[in-house]
């Protein structure tokens, strides 16, 4: 289903002549390739094969999707569109059903590794460095801003983006913790890292 919503918004964006610098600019478009990056991978790759950082890239995909469809639904979203379906394809794939399905796999299929609350931390990296990039953009390249919470025109000036961003970025912390939390409850040794030893057997 990601692919099709992508597949669909791309063909979309070369009908309606929008750039594809401003169309791959949003967070919800690069969470929804991460995402199908990720799943393509545990389709093609066997857990034993996959890189030990594997349940992390999976972990911070699934909270970048998941807390994209919150932040749409409570900050971007009319309100007659929060409990209604009858809005467009791309839009009900990649903000309501793709998260709900990526957040099913993260309960229902357990990390090959534990997560560590320290690692999960690093998580934060991405949305941190989308807020840099896209307010570098905005302020110094060409005055584009890809949400209206990141416009510092919407809110009367930089001061005012101090409210709308840190709620975003509060509530990114959060489902980064919470979402790394179920990880770690649903962790399940593997083979791969039940031959990993110790730091007590290696002395």
């Amino acid at each position: 289903m990601a692919v099709l919503a992508e597949a669909w918004n791309i063909k979309n964006m070369l009908a309606s002549g929008e750039r594809a610098s401003e169309h791959f600019a949003y967070f919800t478009v690069q969470a929804n390739l991460l995402v199908i990056v990720v799943m393509a991978w545990m389709l093609l790759v066997p857990p034993a094969r996959r890189p030990a950082w594997f349940d992390h890239l999976r972990g911070a995909a699934t909270a970048y999707i998941v807390l994209t469809g919150l932040v749409y639904a409570v900050l971007l979203a009319k309100p007659e569109e929060v409990w209604s379906w009858s809005i467009e394809f791309t839009n009900a794939a990649q903000h309501r059903v793709i998260p709900w399905l990526v957040a099913l796999d993260w309960l229902l299929v357990p990390t090959a590794r534990r997560i560590r609350f320290g690692r999960g931390a690093w998580w934060m990296l991405y949305p941190l460095a989308y807020l840099g990039c896209s307010w570098l953009r905005g302020g110094l390249i060409d005055g584009w801003y890809p949400y209206p919470f990141l416009d510092p025109g919407v809110h009367g000036g930089w001061a005012g983006l101090v409210w709308p961003t840190g709620q975003v970025l509060l509530a990114f912390l959060l489902g980064i913790f919470l979402v790394a939390g179920v990880g770690r409850l649903r962790y399940r040794e593997s083979g791969a890292s039940a031959r990993e030893p110790s730091p007590s057997a290696t002395g």
